[in-house]
Formats: structure tokens, sequence, C-alpha cells
């Protein structure tokens, strides 16, 4: 049932993509399975980048380096670079991005199903009871901003094709990422400020769209 939920806004959006918008089915299983492929390599950097034994001094600046390069630029970087494989000739901007978007939920809800498997083997470790409220919290917050950013990388390749590149919209997947994940990463009253990220993200995606609509 756990990981059932995880995929729970894919499907919502393969739905909503296949018979809302009339976007090529096919198109939307090779936008999954890209996402899929992405969190093999964010997962492998992740978890065996060695840490930089002078920032451990300072554990506030550490985490601040490691959301904006690792969580930020690195895996925004390979977000943006899977997005070229996507289906894009006879597609509008709009077609182009929601394949983005349905990439970055993709990724999201693969990564959501690592954390919970760890969750739950954690759990039973310790005899307790796995809750969903994770789950669904991930659905509201991370899912999000690996939409809103993997949208933002993909309007970076977009404005490349159309021979304007506008680097500040890379720039801003990259700072909007690191700094959800330095706010997320706190468990007092900073947490909140994960969420005005999160606003500033999907406004920002917004703003950016229409600048290169067609």
């Amino acid at each position: 049932m756990g990981i059932i939920l995880c995929f729970l806004p894919l499907i919502i959006a393969l739905v909503i993509f296949t018979f809302g918008f009339k976007l090529n089915f096919f198109h939307q299983i090779v936008a999954v399975l890209i996402g899929l492929l992405t969190v093999i390599p964010i997962s492998f950097i992740q978890f065996f980048l060695p840490d930089i034994p002078f920032l451990l001094q300072f554990p506030l600046w550490n985490t601040l380096f490691k959301s904006l390069v690792i969580y930020g630029f690195v895996e925004e970087l390979i977000k943006m670079f899977m997005t070229v494989l996507l289906p894009h000739k006879k597609s509008s901007t709009l077609q182009f991005l929601f394949l983005v978007f349905l990439m970055g939920i993709s990724l999201g809800c693969f990564e959501s199903v690592v954390y919970f498997l760890d969750h739950l083997q954690k759990a039973n470790t310790r005899g307790a009871q796995l809750l969903y409220g994770q789950i669904f919290m991930r659905i509201f917050t991370s899912d999000i901003i690996h939409l809103t950013c993997a949208g933002l990388g993909g309007l970076f390749v977009v404005s490349c094709r159309q021979k304007k590149v506008k680097v500040s919209i890379f720039v801003f997947s990259v700072i909007l990422h690191g700094f959800y994940d330095f706010f997320a990463g706190f468990a007092n009253f900073f947490k909140y400020f994960s969420f005005i990220v999160i606003l500033l993200a999907i406004v920002e995606c917004r703003i950016k769209y229409f600048s290169l609509k067609e």
C-alpha cells in the first residue's frame, strides 16, 4: 500500500495529461522511464560523494554547501541533461514542459519509494508501526520541488533550442532546489521556509514559461 501511495502523483499526472491535455501516451512512458533512469546517478552521488573535512567543523555551512552543490547544482544538472532525451520534435513548448514535469514527478516518486523502503526497514527493526504521513508530506513538498525545478531545467533547454540562451533559468532551479533541501532539513520553525521556496519555484516556472512561449 505504501509503494502505491508513493506513485499516486505519477498516476494522477498520467491521467490528467492523457485525457485532459491529449498528450502522447508513448511519450509520457518515455518521460517516466527517463525519470527512473535519472534516479540512479543522483542516488549514487548522494550516497558516495565524500564530505569535505574542513566543512564538517561547521555543521550549518556544511549543510548549506551540500544543499546547494549536491542537491541543487549536481542534481539539477543531471536532470537538465536528461530532459534532452525527451521527445520534442513537433511538440509545443507547453507539451514539452508537460513531459519534463512528468519526468520530474517520476523522479520524485521513485525517490519516495527509496525513502519508504528505508523507513520501513528501520521501523521493522524498532518494532514500530510505519506512519504514512511522511509520504503524504513528500507528495506535497519533495515531488512538487522536483517537478518545478525539472521544469525550469527543461525551459533552459528550450531557451537553448530557441537560440536565446537564458542561463538564469537553470541558476534559479539550482538555487531553489538547494534552499528547499536546506530549510527542509530543519526540525524547528525554519523548516516552514521550505514551503515558501516551493511557492517561489511554482511562480518562477510559470514566469519563465511565458517568457519563452512561442
